[in-house]
């Protein structure tokens, strides 16, 4: 999977990451987590992951609408 992430900085940090499934295979659906940082960045607490089921035809139309990637 292609993985993206967007981390918030400020009074209480954390990072949202997604998995998104490639290759020849349609993707079903997207993993999400996110992750409590501490000020040096090391994780501190992980949330259980979510599942976000979802067909290729779906994630085709999502992805030019999308306002930001945050690829890592």
């Amino acid at each position: 999977p292609v993985r993206y992430s967007y981390t918030r900085r400020g009074r209480g940090h954390w990072s949202l990451s997604w998995l998104v499934p490639i290759g020849n295979d349609k993707p079903s659906s997207i993993y999400s987590f996110i992750r409590e940082l501490n000020t040096n960045n090391p994780t501190c607490h992980m949330s259980t992951i979510y599942t976000i089921e979802m067909g290729g035809e779906l994630l085709g139309k999502l992805a030019p609408a999308s306002s930001f990637f945050g690829r890592t």
